[in-house]
C-alpha cells in the first residue's frame, strides 16, 4: 500500500513540475533579438539552414508548362506550383517531390460549380486534398489526381486570407484587407468546424481599419519575382499597394494570402502584422511563445499606416519554422519610395538562442554545393527550406561560372534547356 501511495505521489509531483514548466515557458517566451542582429550583420550561409541540398528539375510536358512568376509549395510527397497565365485563367500543377515528375493539372478557374476563383491553394493535415477559394464563401477541394471532391461553405463569414486545415477543424486568418468581407464582427482568427460552421473566434489585437478611400492617388496590384528584393517572399501571391496624395502622409501595403498561421509539430502558431509576438493557439486562447525584440526599430501599431518617422522602423514580413530554426524576413523603411527600404533575412536557432541577420541583397551564400545564392521562399510541410530558380536565370549564371558544370553536386546543369520548367531547391 505504501509503495502504491509513493508511486501516486511521484506521478503527481512530475505532473505538477510539467505544468509549472509549461506555465514558466508561457510567461518567459523565447526572444529573437532583431535589434542586435541589425547592428551586427553577418552573411547567412546555406550551411546555417541545413546539412543537405537537393535540386529537383520539374518535368516539362506540353500540358504542364509553368508560366512566369509561379508560387511554389512543397508538401511531404508533392510539389504544388501555381501561376497566372494571361489570357488563360489561373493554373495549378502538381509534381512529384521525389523526382519532379508531372502528375496532374488540378482544377480550373471559372464560373461552373467545380471551378475556383483563383488557384492559390491550401492542403489538409494528411495532405490528401488541395483546397481553393470560390467567392463569396466557399472552399472547393480536389484530390492529388485532380478529381473534384466537394466543397465547404462558410455561412457566417466571407473567405479568409489564409487557412490552416487540420483533421478536426479549419482556422481562417482574416487580415485587414479581407475584413471587408466579414459581416459577423471584427476578429482575426475564425475557428470553424469541418462543415464550415463557425465554432469560435479570436479577436484582433487592434481595431481593423479598412483601406482609406479619401485622397487615393492609385491602387497597384503587383506580383512577380522583381518584388522579391524589396518585399521578400511575404508577397509571393501578390500585393496591393495603396498610394495617397502627399498631404495624407499615409500608405498601405496588403500582401495577399500572407501566411500568418502555421503548424510546428503539434503547435499552431499565429502572428498578427505589426505585433512583435508569435502566439501558440490553444482553443480560442493565445499563449505568447516567441517575441521579436525590435528595440529602437519598433514600429508602433497605432502608426502602422503612417509615412512619418518610419524610415528606420522594422516590419516583420515572412516567418517559417521547423524543429530547429525560425527563419524570417523583415523590412526596414517599408513605406519609403523607390528603393529606400531594405530587406533582411533573419535566422533564430532554437537550441542556441542566437539570432543572425543579413542583407537580402547579397543573398544566402551556397557553401555546400557552390551554386547560385539561395533565395528562400518559405518551408515545406516537412521543415525543408524551399526555393525555385528559373532555367534562364541559371543559364545566365552559368555564363559567368562555366566551371560549375564540372561540379558533381550540380549534375542537373548538363541537361539544361531554356524551354524547361523551373528547378526546385530543398535544404534540410
Amino acid at each position: 500500500m505504501m509503495k502504491q501511495l509513493l508511486i501516486i505521489v511521484i506521478i503527481l509531483l512530475l505532473f505538477s513540475f510539467s505544468v509549472n514548466c509549461q506555465e514558466n515557458k508561457a510567461m518567459n517566451p523565447a526572444v529573437i533579438d532583431v535589434e542586435s542582429g541589425l547592428k551586427n550583420l553577418s552573411r547567412l550561409k546555406v550551411s546555417d539552414l541545413g546539412k543537405t541540398i537537393r535540386y529537383i528539375p520539374l518535368e516539362t510536358p506540353d500540358d504542364g508548362l509553368i508560366g512566369r512568376n509561379p508560387v511554389v509549395k512543397v508538401l511531404k510527397n508533392y510539389i504544388v506550383v501555381e501561376y497566372g497565365r494571361l489570357p488563360s485563367p489561373d493554373v495549378c500543377l502538381l509534381f512529384s517531390k521525389k523526382d519532379g515528375r508531372f502528375i496532374a493539372k488540378i482544377g480550373h478557374a471559372g464560373q461552373d460549380p467545380t471551378a475556383y476563383t483563383n488557384c492559390f491553394s491550401w492542403t489538409d493535415e494528411k495532405e490528401e486534398f488541395l483546397y481553393f477559394e470560390r467567392k463569396p464563401n466557399q472552399l472547393i477541394k480536389y484530390d492529388m489526381k485532380g478529381n473534384f471532391c466537394g466543397k465547404i461553405e462558410f455561412s457566417s463569414s466571407g473567405l479568409a486570407s489564409y487557412y490552416l486545415i487540420t483533421d478536426s477543424k479549419i482556422i481562417g486568418y482574416f487580415d485587414a484587407f479581407n475584413m471587408l468581407n466579414i459581416s459577423s464582427g471584427q476578429y482575426s482568427l475564425g475557428i470553424f468546424e469541418k462543415d464550415g460552421s463557425l465554432k469560435d473566434t479570436v479577436p484582433s489585437f487592434f481595431p481593423y481599419a479598412t483601406p482609406l478611400t479619401d485622397d487615393i492617388f492609385q491602387i497597384n496590384l503587383m506580383h512577380g519575382k522583381s518584388l522579391y528584393n524589396s518585399y521578400g517572399s511575404w508577397i509571393r501571391a501578390g500585393v496591393f499597394i495603396f498610394e495617397y496624395t502627399p498631404t495624407r502622409q499615409v500608405r498601405q501595403v496588403n500582401a495577399l494570402h500572407a501566411a500568418r498561421i502555421w503548424k510546428n509539430n503539434e503547435n499552431t502558431r499565429y502572428k498578427q502584422d505589426f505585433v512583435d509576438t508569435i502566439y501558440t493557439v490553444s482553443g480560442s486562447k493565445l499563449i505568447p511563445s516567441i517575441v521579436f525584440n525590435t528595440g529602437q526599430y519598433h514600429w508602433p501599431v497605432q502608426e502602422r499606416r503612417s509615412e512619418k518617422n518610419n524610415s528606420e522602423r522594422i516590419f516583420i514580413a515572412d516567418i517559417s519554422e521547423n524543429n530547429s530554426l525560425i527563419f524570417f524576413q523583415c523590412i526596414k523603411g517599408m513605406f519609403l519610395r523607390g528603393e529606400g527600404h531594405v530587406l533582411y533575412n533573419g535566422l533564430y536557432n532554437k537550441k542556441t538562442g542566437k539570432t543572425k541577420l543579413s542583407n537580402n541583397k547579397e543573398g544566402i551564400e551556397d557553401d555546400l554545393t557552390h551554386f547560385m545564392p539561395f533565395k528562400p521562399l518559405g518551408m515545406s510541410t516537412s521543415g525543408e527550406f524551399v526555393s525555385l530558380v528559373e532555367v534562364w536565370d541559371v543559364m545566365e549564371w552559368l555564363e559567368k561560372h562555366p566551371e560549375a558544370k564540372d561540379n558533381k553536386n550540380l549534375s542537373f546543369l548538363k541537361d539544361l534547356d531554356e524551354e524547361m520548367n523551373p528547378i526546385v531547391i530543398l535544404i534540410e
